[in-house]
């Protein structure tokens, strides 16, 4: 079940906390008790314990699954896994935004590092668009690609880019990888918008080193969604073919070739519908 299916109030500490908000960490702790216990969990019980109906119970567990809160094991008969996110929920008593919830729960396991990523993602999209508008888009554009292609950047590409940086976005919001080259690149700044924001929320106190550092190393979850993590090494390059400092030769034709490869950034993955800005 999508979990934006399913009606989520963020209510404030100290506030009431919705039934449904109720119930999702009423099962969590139980869960936990079997987990602690060996047992596998058990739908006509939890109904009793929590006085709902069997089917209501078993929508909840599925939330919860969908969310990346619970893993119930309830179909292979399996002692249930919570995961750190559904301790981290219980910690904070059910007080998390639905969007947190949401958003790559099956590939990010920790609620700091979540949000991390959508802060990251406000930051790498206002940012770059008030560059291109107020400031230098251009010179804003080159420090996000790979050093080795930073003079390739000219004002088409950067608007381009922008563009990446917004469909990033829009697909992780609903799960899906990167549509392109160019979109995974933006992941990079992604990744790097979203430690920063980790490592102000540890500097300002609201995060230990243990918290920052955990939810720091699972950012790196959205590779596997992404299915690799080859871009990586094209920031690892000095040069476009990866090689050392080249001579006059090689370098007059590698900046002949640059801008092919460039545009090869921009070829839409097999998964993806070859339209908007990448559908020329």
């Amino acid at each position: 079940m999508c979990c934006l299916d399913l009606a989520f109030n963020s209510a404030m500490p100290g506030t009431r906390l919705p039934e449904e908000v109720a119930r999702q960490i009423r099962l969590l702790q139980l869960a936990r008790f079997a987990a602690l216990a060996g047992e596998a969990l058990d739908l006509e019980r939890l109904s009793r314990e929590l006085g709902v109906s069997a089917f209501l119970v078993g929508e909840t567990i599925d939330y919860l699954d969908g969310v990346g809160l619970l893993f119930g094991g309830l179909e292979e008969g399996l002692v249930p896994i919570l995961p750190l996110a559904g301790s981290q929920f219980l910690e904070r008593n059910g007080h998390v935004p639905r969007e947190v919830l949401c958003f790559l729960p099956k590939f990010i396991d920790d609620l700091h590092g979540r949000e991390a990523l959508l802060e990251g993602g406000r930051e790498l999209v206002d940012a770059f668009r008030f560059q291109l508008l107020y400031g230098d888009g251009v010179e804003h554009a080159a420090r996000l690609v790979p050093p080795a292609f930073a003079e390739a950047v000219d004002e088409g590409l950067a608007l381009d880019l922008f563009a990446a940086a917004v469909a990033l976005m829009v697909r992780l919001s609903d799960g899906r990888p990167a549509g392109c080259v160019a979109e995974e690149i933006m992941a990079v700044g992604l990744l790097d918008d979203a430690r920063r924001w980790l490592e102000t929320r540890w500097e300002r106190g609201e995060l230990t080193e243990a918290e920052t550092a955990r939810a720091c190393g699972e950012l790196a979850g959205i590779f596997e969604l992404f299915e690799d993590d080859d871009v990586l090494d094209l920031f690892e390059r000095r040069e476009p073919n990866g090689g050392g400092p080249p001579g006059q030769l090689q370098l007059s034709r590698e900046r002949g070739a640059v801008g092919e490869r460039v545009k090869r950034w921009f070829v839409p993955f097999s998964w993806t519908v070859p339209t908007g800005y990448i559908g020329g």
